[in-house]
């Protein structure tokens, strides 16, 4: 930290500022950063103009950043900061005392936006939530509430390639909502459901919105309760939000809504909604993405052999199919392919996500694909979701039910 504030004659602001980043870690050389945006690239240039050249070069970025978005706020509080170290009395950002909330609010997020730069996961990584994307999800967002981030991912031959990350806001009271009116947002895997036109949308909700499957099929398992779950824009009066300030929703600026827009198909795209993200390097991912395929295929490979011991152990005691525990679901099974000569399943359009639970819980993924199945005595076609939770050193089936 001292060898970033040597030098600048201004220990107040230079003290505000990396007091939102990371201690560990400095920028790329700028010229490599790939920005979300001209406001953030604006923040960080301003940042090494005030460390290299004092704080009229900041100032200059921060105006420019300023009359593009005359509503940032961050913006304007920053300003206010290096206006007043110029002075002398570097104590608006710092030492603003009559309105704590804003300026604690202003202070995270100036640090999520600091940290995508200053704390960047490698580049070279993957995240473990995105296993398997299938055919027809070309994009997939993946939310990192902890860092208050949206990474947009599309589709290459099933592996997810890194394309635009952007900052959000969540939930007043943070993520894992558990009932209507907590004011959190969801944590799991949900889907873009449709687009509502900025027209049949009051201001507040911005340029447009996509709202989400909340509660999709896990959260009514565990009664988990609410809807109205939107990834949506601002206000025009204001330019972002602070991290955590929605009632439930996912709230982007406008331009980055716009710009997210692009890659959303509604019925199709995935959002993964996550406390933390978890990278891992190409090889990491794929032995984790190959234990998982190798669990599927065994489970479908003891169907197939009738053999139902071998068949059943894929299912875990606590396993759930739409209402049947495991005892009456079992029996039925055993009953039914008691009669059969034959079974063929064959399973494709497959996707792999790693489920996001809170910490303490075992680890889960959600697994989705088109089945069609034959049998001596019938056929059918169905997509069916499965959830599996890794019980000691195994996967386990804990709930499937036809997709929707």
């Amino acid at each position: 930290m001292a060898r970033i504030t040597r030098g600048l004659g201004c220990a107040g602001v230079a003290s505000a500022l990396i007091g939102v980043m990371p201690v560990a870690g400095q920028p790329a050389p700028l010229a490599s950063i790939a920005f979300s945006n001209e406001v953030e690239a604006s923040l960080v240039r301003a940042l090494e103009s005030l460390r290299n050249d004092g704080i009229k070069p900041a100032l200059r970025e921060l105006d420019a950043a300023l009359v593009k978005n005359p509503n940032f706020r961050l913006g304007h509080f920053i300003k206010g900061d290096l206006l007043m170290a110029k002075a002398g009395t570097p104590t608006a950002f710092s030492g603003q005392k009559s309105q704590p909330e804003l300026v604690a609010s202003l202070k995270d997020e100036a640090k999520a936006r600091f940290s995508r730069y200053f704390d960047a996961p490698p580049s070279d990584s993957l995240p473990t939530a995105l296993l398997q994307l299938s055919p027809d999800q070309q994009h997939v967002l993946l939310l990192d509430s902890e860092k208050s981030r949206m990474y947009v991912y599309k589709n290459v031959d099933g592996v997810p390639s890194y394309v635009a990350d952007f900052y959000v806001s969540v939930g007043k009271n943070g993520i894992e909502k558990e009932r209507q009116g907590d004011q959190r947002t969801p944590l799991g895997v949900y889907q873009v459901t449709s687009s509502v036109a900025r027209e049949k949308l009051i201001d507040f909700y911005g340029p447009g919105a996509f709202p989400l499957n909340y509660p999709n099929e896990w959260d009514k398992r565990n009664a988990k309760t609410g809807s109205g779950i939107w990834i949506h824009g601002t206000p025009s009066s204001t330019y972002s939000r602070p991290p955590r300030a929605s009632d439930g929703c996912v709230v982007l600026t406008n331009d980055d809504f716009a710009r997210i827009a692009q890659f959303v198909i509604p019925g199709i795209t995935p959002i993964v909604i996550a406390s933390s993200v978890t990278w891992q390097s190409p090889e990491q991912w794929l032995a984790t993405r190959a234990t998982l395929s190798a669990s599927l295929s065994d489970w479908k490979s003891d169907w197939e052999s009738l053999n139902m011991d071998k068949y059943l152990a894929h299912y875990s005691p606590k396993f759930d199919a739409e209402g049947k525990g495991i005892s009456s679901w079992a029996e039925n099974k055993r009953r039914i392919n008691a009669s059969k000569n034959f079974v063929n399943v064959e399973i494709s359009n497959l996707s792999v996500f790693e489920y996001p639970l809170a910490p303490d819980a075992l680890p889960m993924a959600m697994i989705t694909f088109d089945q069609n199945y034959k049998s001596s005595n019938n056929s059918s076609k169905m997509k069916k979701r499965q959830y599996w939770q890794r019980e000691g050193d195994q996967w386990k089936i804990i709930y499937e039910a036809a997709a929707s």
